[in-house]
């Protein structure tokens, strides 16, 4: 069985931080950080990158981090900008394993443009660099940029989840479909 004990707290407004160290039956010391609202223990651990830093993320839609030093807390949200097909262009498809680029088809565009809109976030807040968003070499399969009124907007895919320049993955088929943005591009 796991033995762990609270070795050290901190507190900030609301909020209270909690670092155990346990043991595993088999494994190595870890040091996981607790958050806790009042004393009820919350979901997820926190991270704490350096001495006055914690991270959490509340939910799918909320990543918080805490300066214990300076007594702050600051709250990431998903920016997502709707896509509203009237005034889209045009959508290209670059594929980073062909290298070359295609145009969507309209019928295309406002699926694409529908799954976005109808999208949810994926997961917790990449806190990572963009380029290992996806967890994969190369980083992403596909490339899409949207062109409409003197704006372009580029979204980066594998399978179904995509990610905007907010870093926020997003999925785009409620069934998990491996093929979802593949069966964009035209053989």
């Amino acid at each position: 069985m796991t033995e762990c004990k609270n070795v050290q707290e901190w507190k900030i407004d609301k909020y209270r931080f909690v670092k155990s160290d346990c043991i595993g039956p088999v494994g190595p010391r870890y040091y996981p950080i607790s958050v806790f609202i009042g004393d009820k223990k919350q979901l997820g651990n926190a991270s704490h990158p350096d001495s006055c830093i914690f991270t959490w993320q509340a939910d799918n839609e909320s990543y918080l981090t805490f300066n214990v030093c300076d007594n702050s807390i600051k709250e990431r949200k998903p920016n997502k900008l709707l896509l509203e097909i009237k005034n889209i262009d045009s959508v290209t498809i670059f594929s980073n394993e062909f290298k070359q680029t295609q145009t969507l088809t309209n019928k295309e565009i406002e699926k694409f443009v529908t799954d976005w809109n109808k999208s949810k976030t994926r997961g917790y807040y990449p806190d990572e660099p963009f380029d290992s968003a996806f967890s994969v070499f190369p980083a992403y399969q596909y490339r899409l940029t949207v062109f409409s009124k003197a704006e372009k907007r580029q979204f980066y895919a594998y399978n179904y989840v995509i990610l905007d320049s907010s870093n926020w993955k997003y999925e785009m088929s409620k069934t998990g479909d491996l093929k979802y943005i593949h069966n964009y591009w035209k053989k």
